[in-house]
């Protein structure tokens, strides 16, 4: 039987980070473990996002959305604007919940996306239409 556990890694050349989840954790240790780690990289808030929950055996509820999202808002002060997020899961709860949590991270364009791989491309497709923008 696996550990219950969230694993986070940081791209910094692409300025990406990756939270997977495995198990059954509970939401707020992965809160805790999640902002743990984050609090600990320079300018994180300018990092693009992808949380793999396709290992995820657990329910994360509504009151940890919004624990999560009160603390981030709190910690990035906005900072964050334009940045993205790619949660990655075949859940129909996560995917019914995505309002809630696109309007608790109201400065990051969030979706779902069924594969890793999916939810990465759209990430660069974003960046790099914000690039070609940004050189006109």
């Amino acid at each position: 039987m696996s550990r219950s556990r969230i694993t986070i890694t940081f791209d910094e050349t692409c300025r990406i980070f990756i939270a997977r989840y495995f198990g059954e954790i509970e939401g707020d240790e992965i809160n805790d473990g999640m902002m743990d780690q984050l609090l600990k990289v320079h300018e994180i808030w300018t990092y693009d996002c992808i949380i793999d929950m396709r290992r995820y055996d657990g329910t994360v509820l509504v009151g940890e959305i919004e624990d999560l999202g009160q603390r981030w808002s709190a910690f990035a002060n906005g900072r964050d604007r334009g940045c993205f997020t790619a949660i990655i899961s075949e859940d129909s709860l996560v995917r019914a919940r995505l309002p809630v949590t696109q309007s608790l991270f109201p400065t990051r364009s969030t979706e779902i996306f069924p594969s890793f791989d999916e939810g990465l491309d759209w990430i660069k497709v974003q960046r790099g239409y914000l690039q070609k923008a940004l050189a006109v």
